[in-house]
């Protein structure tokens, strides 16, 4: 047997010195803690796939692609310090505060850096016209005939080409007035009018009460465009907007816009953030909003993964707290596509999670068959949200899981049937519209209301304190997900965070030494106990002990999630 008393005499005081003094003892090698600056080419860099798809066409059709690069310019150390510096000029106050609640060793990474312009540059050589480009994917968009295709994959820095994909959701359905929609009034004398059971359902009108209605927080709403000038929009309330379509500042309709174009679009930041005494209340009818003009109706596949890239990044760099989006991409990609690292919205929806950002997205109205979300409700740091009607019975259209490497999906649901929101047609008017569509931005102002109770939190704790109040939380499955969350529940929820033994809602040397101190010295326990198991691997032990101090010295995984 091990003599632990040796352990205790000869390691431990060298172990707690190590600690205090920040002796060089490695845990894990530091060229490890940096980035691989430069990524070796696809092989092909014209997948099989899209090359049967490319022979159907002539070699001067273009065709829409991502061109993702093997580096950002720069192949070491120096290179690479130099490009954050530079990073960190132009990140705002408003997303360096949000930031700072998840990223630890640095608000800024190798993600946030520019793709390298002269990379860009020559691609435009080959004939291409230029559409986007997205730092967190090191990749540009473009429209490329077919026959140059070859040509380019042969570039040193050209990793992959890739199809833009697009995607086209069912058409969002208006209903006409449900025969018994209560209406009612909230503790603060608000007129919710027709909306309130739709509230209701999700005890928002309680958390009004308390005085949590968005106040302080941004939202970005992504969509077709948006009539601003319903009487539901406050002007004051937008903050930004951008037409990622036409590259212009204007998300209403504009000149050579379908009709339609900016209807969608009001009918879910209504349903999120409107504000209409008697007549309709978002949750979050206080928070400040972000327009991103991202879907073109008058395209064969309107929604464009590019143009939602940019409006992700865009929405991260002005500081947004909660992204709402209700689009849904499958066209391109197969199940075992789902698997929450392969689409590319699905791994910018992760990204931004990593940022600070709640992400909402549709589950896709593609039910009522297993395994029937759409790309991104697959990534696995969001709240993918399905549709249910007054009653709180699922949609027999909203979409289930669980993702093709079996995680449940949705996360949560929220009313989706007959939701009360703007009518686009008439600016004075409401109406009613069916979809996951719609419950998803009541899940996004959900969000937002909780994030003006705890501004502090993190994406993940908004995430979970959500599902834990769902209705259905004892027992997850793929129709419902944890069910509909119980929003006043979600904002007295206590958090439990692994390897916090002291309580003060952080992790550092004092739990450190409260763990040596429980497993050497006899000290108290953890409380609760699973708290000291921050490896998950159900003992409390001196690799516990290692696992923190990893974490907190050497860049090391964070303590696991029970």
């Amino acid at each position: 047997m091990f003599p632990f008393s040796i352990l205790r005499k000869c390691i431990f005081p060298f172990f707690i010195l190590y600690l205090v003094l920040g002796m060089s003892v490695p845990i894990r090698s530091q060229s490890s803690q940096h980035p691989k600056f430069v990524l070796l080419k696809d092989s092909p860099v014209l997948s099989e796939k899209f090359r049967q798809h490319l022979a159907k066409l002539s070699p001067q059709e273009k065709v829409k692609v991502w061109v993702f690069f093997t580096d950002k310019g720069f192949q070491d150390l120096e290179g690479y310090h130099s490009a954050v510096i530079q990073a960190k000029k132009t990140l705002t106050s408003r997303a360096a505060w949000r930031r700072s609640k998840t990223m630890r060793q640095s608000l800024v990474d190798f993600y946030d850096l520019q793709v390298n312009q002269s990379y860009i540059d020559r691609i435009l050589n080959f004939q291409a016209k230029f559409r986007q480009r997205s730092r967190w994917l090191n990749a540009a968009s473009f429209e490329i005939p077919v026959g140059e295709l070859e040509r380019i994959s042969k570039l040193s820095f050209v990793r992959s080409i890739k199809p833009v994909l697009g995607g086209k959701r069912k058409p969002i359905r208006i209903e006409a007035p449900p025969e018994a929609m209560p209406e009612g009034k909230g503790p603060l004398d608000l007129n919710y009018g027709a909306s309130y059971a739709q509230l209701q359902q999700l005890n928002i009108p309680a958390a009004h009460n308390l005085g949590y209605y968005g106040q302080g927080v941004i939202v970005c709403m992504m969509d077709t465009g948006y009539l601003k000038d319903h009487q539901a929009f406050s002007e004051d309330s937008v903050l930004a907007e951008w037409d990622f379509i036409n590259n212009d500042g204007n998300t209403q309709n504009e000149s050579g816009d379908p009709s339609g174009q900016h209807n969608h679009g009001t009918y879910t930041w209504s349903a999120l953030g409107g504000a209409a005494d008697g007549n309709l209340y978002g949750p979050a009818y206080g928070a400040c909003f972000l327009l991103a003009k991202t879907e073109d109706i008058s395209m064969e596949q309107p929604i464009e993964e590019d143009n939602w890239m940019a409006g992700m990044e865009w929405a991260d760099s002005i500081g947004a707290d909660v992204i709402s989006s209700s689009l849904a991409y499958m066209d391109w990609y197969t199940y075992p596509d789902l698997d929450g690292n392969t689409a590319v919205t699905t791994i910018a929806a992760d990204i931004a999670a990593q940022r600070g950002i709640v992400v909402c997205n549709a589950m896709a109205n593609a039910g009522p068959g297993s395994g029937t979300l759409h790309a991104p409700a697959d990534a696995d740091s969001i709240l993918a949200c399905g549709a249910v009607n007054s009653s709180g019975e699922i949609a027999y259209f909203s979409s289930r899981g669980p993702t093709y490497d079996g995680r449940i999906k949705p996360e949560v649901c929220a009313r989706g049937v007959s939701t009360r929101c703007a009518d686009p047609y008439n600016p004075a008017g409401y109406t009613y519209a069916s979809g996951t569509s719609l419950s998803t931005p009541l899940i996004g102002g959900a969000a937002a209301v909780i994030l003006s109770a705890h501004p502090d939190w993190t994406p993940m704790q908004v995430r979970e304190a959500m599902m834990e109040s769902g209705d259905n939380s004892s027992s997850p499955d793929n129709t419902y997900g944890w069910g509909i969350p119980d929003v006043l529940a979600a904002i007295q929820y206590t958090f439990y965070i692994t390897g916090d033994l002291t309580g003060d809602e952080e992790i550092n040397l004092a739990d450190v030494l409260y763990l040596i101190n429980y497993l050497y010295k006899g000290g108290p326990p953890p409380s609760p106990l699973f708290l000291g198991d921050v490896d998950c691997d159900d003992q409390i032990e001196l690799s516990d002990v290692l696992y923190l101090v990893n974490y907190l010295y050497q860049g090391g995984p964070g303590p696991c999630s029970h």
